[in-house]
């Protein structure tokens, strides 16, 4: 089993701010500070540029298992690269109102501190280190995971379900990853789906370079097609994209 190659280090974290410049420095430190009150843990270095508070044991889908900060982030040149391990699903509404940034699967990137909504960075902050610290039930069956869609959300994520069912009808649901994914026989999963409080998703996008670039205005990180609840959704493009996932065997 591969482990986790980032750990905590011996370094200090004011020696490690000398290395960066001074503005960076800055806003290092009131990420620091916000941190720290979040978690009540004092910041240690994490291999040679991630500073993390707290600890927290993860294991996943896959069986990779190993620790990881509670709460971390990178003064890097390039960006402020905060990090988020449950990925921005749930961070629909507040990546709209946060400023200017980017997102991969785990990472939040941003230029400068100026750039964004602070008290919208603190809150989803916030809720990072309340999803790593407090218990979360495992669901086991595609019934729970309907069952666990926020009441707003479920008629949107119906359609959408019934969208990749109509265009993968050889396809059996399971649950993978703690969403619903769609695979056939004893394959893995092709396509996945997901509701949350205000938007659903369907992973992943199709390599086809037309495709991506009709679905482009959905696409939230590298691989996450996420559609909100109060828009309809683009039904004869997802089939498309559900198609392609599935004959290609993308």
């Amino acid at each position: 089993m591969a482990e986790n190659k980032t750990r905590p280090t011996s370094i200090s974290v004011d020696t490690f701010l000398t290395t960066v410049d001074d503005k960076r420095q800055a806003e290092a430190r009131i990420l620091i500070k916000l941190m720290q009150q979040i978690s009540g843990e004092k910041p240690v270095m994490w291999g040679p540029s991630i500073i993390g508070f707290g600890t927290h044991h993860y294991k996943s889908e896959a069986g990779k298992e190993g620790d990881t900060a509670l709460l971390g982030f990178s003064p890097r040149k390039t960006s402020l690269t905060i990090y988020f391990y449950e990925g921005f699903d749930r961070y629909g509404k507040e990546l709209e109102k946060l400023g200017k940034h980017k997102t991969s699967k785990g990472c939040l990137y941003i230029n400068k501190l100026a750039d964004i909504d602070m008290q919208v960075l603190t809150s989803m902050v916030q809720q990072s280190y309340l999803l790593a610290t407090t218990p979360q039930k495992k669901i086991m069956s595609v019934n729970e995971y309907i069952e666990s869609i926020p009441n707003a959300a479920r008629a949107k994520f119906d359609e959408l379900r019934e969208l990749v069912r109509d265009a993968f009808p050889e396809g059996n649901e399971v649950v993978s990853y703690g969403i619903i994914g769609y695979k056939q026989g004893d394959k893995r999963a092709r396509v996945f789906v997901s509701g949350w409080k205000d938007h659903v998703a369907m992973y992943p996008v199709p390599k086809d370079p037309d495709l991506q670039r009709e679905l482009a205005p959905y696409l939230i990180g590298k691989g996450t097609l996420w559609f909100s609840l109060d828009a309809p959704l683009p039904k004869k493009l997802l089939q498309d994209a559900v198609q392609a996932l599935t004959s290609t065997g993308e």
